[in-house]
């Protein structure tokens, strides 16, 4: 009897000192923290494009408390003023609590966000502070007012179907910056098809010519340099005309249509468009429903990946 009764307390013990240790558990909740604080140096800014890879706009946050020793990722939000960052650009930088942007970058933003090219603007900076999905705090919002350059570029295409005037030639375009230029010209009949290439409206800059080129039925490709002949396409058209000033690349491919399809034909068949060679532009007549989608096409191409819709 005294044996089991020994034994009765031993497990008693036992058991009492398990609930004691499930009890004495310590489980840390964050419920709120304090923000972190931010500011940005220099608060005024006018963004060149020769200073692209330059250091412009540096960030710096204090650190945030939650209390406890924890991971914290910051990321910096950045958006037009006076959208509330309802559209922001995000840079998630971890556990730093600074982020440099060099021009380039910073002129992209600033672009990506609505401020016009050489206008002085201004963008709206804070810090997310963040443990995991569920526990966001947002710094202060600071305002850095910003003046950024213009990224599109382009190249003028004066030929003998319009004078050789650059001033008034059709243009190609860089919407990016990078040298990759594409624009359309249409070549009327009656001429050589013949024309040159120019970094500006006028005859007084940098003027492209015939390197190399390879003819493919109606299509032209090739190379050009400062010191060549003419380039030219095969015959009359209206071309997609490519040039690359990095590789100095360059090819010209006939459009022989551009055409609808959408949501207003059951993305079926091609409504084919009209190019008007006074007013330089194409038209059609739809019946569009309220609502629905629509792809312009050209030279109409076949298959799935052509046809479908995003």
């Amino acid at each position: 009897m005294k044996r089991s009764l020994n034994k009765l307390v031993a497990a008693s013990m036992v058991c009492c000192f398990l609930i004691a240790c499930k009890k004495d558990e310590t489980k840390v909740f964050a419920k709120s923290g304090v923000a972190p604080t931010v500011s940005a140096s220099p608060a005024t800014i006018v963004l060149k494009k020769a200073e692209a890879a330059d250091s412009s706009e540096t960030i710096s946050w204090t650190k945030s408390d939650y209390g406890f020793i924890a991971a914290v990722n910051y990321t910096d939000q950045l958006a037009k003023a006076g959208t509330n960052f309802a559209k922001r650009n995000e840079v998630a930088v971890g556990s730093k609590t600074q982020l440099k942007l060099t021009v380039g970058d910073f002129n992209q933003i600033a672009l990506a966000q609505g401020l016009a090219p050489n206008t002085a603007g201004q963008l709206e900076v804070r810090v997310k502070s963040s443990l995991n999905d569920s526990l966001a705090i947002y710094s202060n919002k600071i305002t850095i007012n910003v003046t950024p350059f213009a990224l599109i570029t382009y190249l003028w295409v004066p030929g003998d179907y319009q004078g050789w005037d650059p001033a008034s030639a059709p243009k190609l375009a860089s919407v990016n910056g990078n040298g990759a230029h594409e624009g359309y010209v249409n070549f009327p009949a009656g001429g050589t098809f013949q024309f040159k290439l120019t970094n500006a409206a006028d005859w007084n800059h940098t003027a492209y010519g015939w390197a190399s080129s390879t003819v493919t039925g109606t299509d032209v490709s090739g190379t050009f340099n400062t010191t060549g002949g003419n380039l030219f396409v095969p015959g009359a058209g209206y071309y997609l005309v490519k040039a690359n000033t990095n590789d100095n690349s360059w090819s010209g491919t006939k459009i022989t249509s551009i055409s609808l399809i959408g949501d207003f034909n059951n993305w079926a068949a091609d409504a084919d468009m009209a190019y008007n060679s006074t007013t330089k532009k194409w038209s059609a007549t739809a019946n569009f429903p309220s609502a629905g989608a629509f792809k312009f096409r050209i030279n109409h191409p076949r298959g799935r990946e052509e046809t479908t819709h995003e």
